[in-house]
C-alpha cells in the first residue's frame, strides 16, 4: 500500500477481539471522520464474485459453503482457528485483495474527512503490517478475560473456541508496544467515548503545532 507521507494522515486502530473497537468507530464516524473498516472488507473477500471467494473455496472445500453457495464464516473460522497453516493461507489468500481495497477506500474518503484524517480499524493491524502505512496507531485495550466473555456471548462460543480465536492474535501487551495511544475500555461506552474525544483533541493540536 502506498499512502502520501504529508497531508492526509491515516491512524491505524486495533486491538483484541471485543476489545470494543466498534465503540471507538461509531463516535469517529458521529465526529465526521472517514473509517476504512478493514474486517468488514475481509467478510468482503469472502462474497460470490469477488476474487478471493474460489481461491478460498478451492483451498478449504465445499464443506466451507451454505446451501447457497456463501462461505459458512462459522465454519471457515472453526477450520483456521484450531489450524496455524490453514490460518496463515486464509490470510495469505485475502490480505493482497484487503489491501487494495483499503487503498481505494483511503482515495475515496480522505477528502470528505475531518481534517483529512481517516482512519484505519484492522484486529490484524500489527500482524498484516498494515501499521507501517499510518502514521499513528491507536489501541483499544481491555482485559483479556473480560473480552473472552464478551466474545462467548457475542458469537455463541464455547469456552475452547473463544479461546484459541484469542489465541491466534498477538497478545495484548506486545499489542501495546506499537501504540501511539491507548483507549482503556475498562468503564463504560461514555468514558471510552470522554478518552476517545480526548485523544482526538490532542492529535488536532499536535497537527497545528507541525503546521505552525
Amino acid at each position: 500500500m502506498n499512502f502520501p507521507v504529508t497531508g492526509p494522515l491515516l491512524i491505524g486502530l486495533t486491538g483484541g477481539i471485543s476489545s470494543g473497537k466498534s465503540t471507538v468507530l461509531q463516535h469517529l464516524r458521529q465526529a465526521g471522520y472517514s473509517v476504512i473498516d478493514a474486517d468488514k472488507l475481509g467478510h468482503k473477500v469472502l462474497e460470490q464474485g469477488n476474487p478471493g471467494y474460489n481461491k478460498v473455496v478451492k483451498y478449504f472445500g465445499n464443506e466451507i459453503l451454505n446451501p447457497d453457495g456463501s462461505v459458512n464464516r462459522t465454519a471457515l473460522g472453526r477450520i483456521v482457528f484450531v489450524d496455524a497453516e490453514k490460518l496463515k493461507q486464509l490470510n495469505e489468500i485475502s490480505h493482497p485483495i484487503i489491501e487494495e481495497m483499503i487503498q481505494n477506500e483511503f482515495e475515496e474518503s480522505v477528502l470528505d474527512s475531518n481534517g483529512g484524517i481517516v482512519f484505519l480499524e484492522a484486529a490484524l493491524l500489527i500482524e498484516a503490517n498494515w501499521y507501517k502505512v499510518c502514521g499513528h496507531i491507536w489501541v483499544v485495550s481491555l482485559d483479556p478475560t473480560v473480552a473472552l466473555s464478551r466474545l462467548k456471548e457475542r458469537d455463541n462460543l464455547s469456552e475452547t473456541e473463544a479461546k484459541l480465536r484469542v489465541g491466534a492474535q498477538l497478545d495484548q501487551e506486545e499489542r501495546l508496544a506499537y501504540a501511539d495511544v491507548v483507549l482503556q475500555n475498562e468503564g463504560t461506552h461514555e468514558e471510552l467515548f470522554t478518552q476517545t474525544q480526548q485523544a482526538l483533541q490532542e492529535l488536532k493540536q499536535s497537527m497545528n503545532r507541525n503546521h505552525s
